[in-house]
């Protein structure tokens, strides 16, 4: 049970409900619903981290990932997860995140990782990391690499605080490559 009810549909705004209505049906989102005034907000920034950005979707993916393990969110991690698998991420990589491994991923996950855990558990990046992750993105990954972990860590957090509950069946489960990249094309 969530500490901070769903709201209910007679609840919602018209454009709550016109909103949701575009969506998967995912928790998180019905929670969103609950902050008419944010909910629009997020769910743009959201999607314009999943859909509109020049970051690698492997290396965003991953990134979600490791900030899911640092924040413990059970949440992020099993949507995420399908996600990696739908854009064909091998299953050793999540693994190696889900697990705390991120010596098992290559050189460039592992940065992409390590700063996406630093973001999540310190507020900030070292300005080490942060320069490499700069020198080896260049300046606009980097900075949709910063505000993807910056938005996922405080998902992370609205998640836990507002006791968002796992989906039976992940409504993004079972989408395919295919299904992804015509995601990410509308």
């Amino acid at each position: 049970m969530p500490r901070i009810p769903y709201p209910g549909d007679d609840e919602l705004d018209d454009d709550a409900r016109e909103l949701l209505a575009k969506l998967p049906p995912l928790n998180v989102m019905r929670m969103f619903a609950g902050a008419p005034a944010s909910m629009r907000p997020l769910v743009e920034l959201g999607s314009s981290i999943l859909l509109h950005s020049e970051l690698d979707p492997r290396l965003r993916e991953l990134a979600i990932l490791a900030v899911a393990h640092a924040t413990g969110s059970e949440y992020e991690r099993f949507q995420h997860e399908a996600l990696a698998r739908a854009i064909e991420i091998p299953e050793a990589e999540i693994e190696a995140i889900a697990s705390g491994r991120p010596g098992d991923l290559d050189p460039e996950a592992r940065l992409i990782a390590g700063f996406a855990d630093e973001v999540a558990r310190d507020g900030a990046a070292s300005e080490e990391r942060t320069a490499a992750v700069l020198e080896r993105l260049g300046r606009r990954q980097a900075t949709e690499l910063t505000v993807c972990c910056a938005y996922y860590s405080a998902v992370a957090r609205i998640i836990a605080t507002a006791g968002v509950e796992l989906e039976d069946v992940s409504p993004i489960a079972g989408i395919t490559a295919g299904d992804a990249e015509r995601m990410s094309e509308g």
